[in-house]
């Protein structure tokens, strides 16, 4: 158990206020009344280093704990609403059953994390200034490797760019969280409640769209590959008529993730908020397309012209200069 505190942004006290939590968490088991329960509210704690501490049922209304070490420290019961989480180091830390109404964790390390039971609903009432987050729960652009979230109350929670790895979301209620530009590998949501969950952005196996579907998810529409063929070919015969024959590709908003399109021509197509992650995009022309939105993530973009394209909100696409290729 480590702890390093700065005196001059952290409390004086600090440690001695943990120190007395343990003796109030002894006194609780013994029975006995000794101790004070550790309470923080609003308070700044930036890049404070507690790992593998016991600070089950504290409370840390409205803190900053930005790129906090937490490693391996016990949460459980504990009260983090409205906490500031954002890139902390959370490996191993448990939050079972802790409330963590409208807490932000984006981009925290969540490897082994678990949060069995966790209430992480929106919180209604106002932040705690200075410090204090409001809303929804955040776990965007967040990596969940192992993370266990079985039967956590995460409705509307965004999980926006998350990567989500051998993540476990049995029994968690999800409806209406957003997982829009997220990567979802051997996931798991038996029994989850996931009603108006938005997934249309998504990269997921195909194997999941019917129990996603069956769980009244919104999904995109699967285009069979023939479509696509035909649609390429139409844009290309558009393309070389100057739009007298064949068609402009219009793809706003199709689901073509992991799609074959090895040197297709979508010069000036519509890609608006089409998922083409993992797509094979290998000499592709883009030229002047809109990108605008679509997810590209683990795209092959090995030579593909993306000169003039509109790429604003999109997201794994490289930065792409003007009269340049990629």
């Amino acid at each position: 158990m480590t702890l390093e505190a700065n005196p001059g942004t952290w409390p004086d006290d600090l440690y001695e206020q943990i120190k007395s939590h343990s003796e109030f968490l002894s006194g609780r088991l013994g029975k006995l009344n000794r101790g004070k329960q550790l309470t923080l509210v609003g308070v700044d704690l930036t890049g404070v280093k507690l790992v593998g501490m016991n600070l089950q049922r504290a409370v840390f209304r409205g803190c900053r704990l930005y790129c906090a070490d937490l490693r391996n420290t016990d949460f459980s019961q504990a009260v983090l609403t409205g906490c500031d989480l954002t890139g902390a180091d959370l490996t191993n830390a448990r939050f079972v059953w802790a409330n963590l109404r409208g807490a932000d964790l984006s981009r925290a390390i969540l490897k082994g994390t678990r949060f069995e039971n966790a209430d992480m609903r929106p919180m209604t009432e106002p932040p705690v200034p200075p410090h204090g987050k409001g809303g929804i729960v955040s776990l965007s652009d967040t990596t969940l490797h192992n993370t266990n979230l079985s039967q956590a109350k995460l409705l509307g929670a965004s999980f926006v760019g998350a990567i989500l790895d051998g993540a476990i979301l049995d029994n968690a209620d999800l409806e209406g969280a957003d997982f829009s530009y997220s990567t979802l590998h051997n996931v798991q949501f038996k029994n989850a409640k996931l009603h108006d969950a938005n997934f249309n952005l998504a990269d997921f196996p195909a194997e999941m769209m019917k129990d996603l579907q069956v769980a009244g998810a919104r999904l995109p529409q699967i285009i069979p590959p023939e479509m696509l063929e035909q649609v390429v070919n139409d844009h290309q015969l558009w393309i070389d008529s100057d739009g007298q024959k064949g068609r402009r590709a219009i793809l706003s908003g199709w689901y073509l993730s992991r799609a074959h399109l090895v040197h297709a021509n979508l010069n000036g197509a519509d890609l608006r908020k089409a998922n083409l992650s993992n797509a094979n995009l290998h000499g592709a022309r883009l030229i002047c397309s809109d990108l605008r939105e679509a997810n590209m993530m683990y795209a092959n973009l090995t030579d593909a012209d993306l000169r003039g394209a509109q790429i604003e909100g999109a997201r794994g696409l490289p930065v792409v200069l003007p009269g340049s290729r990629n």
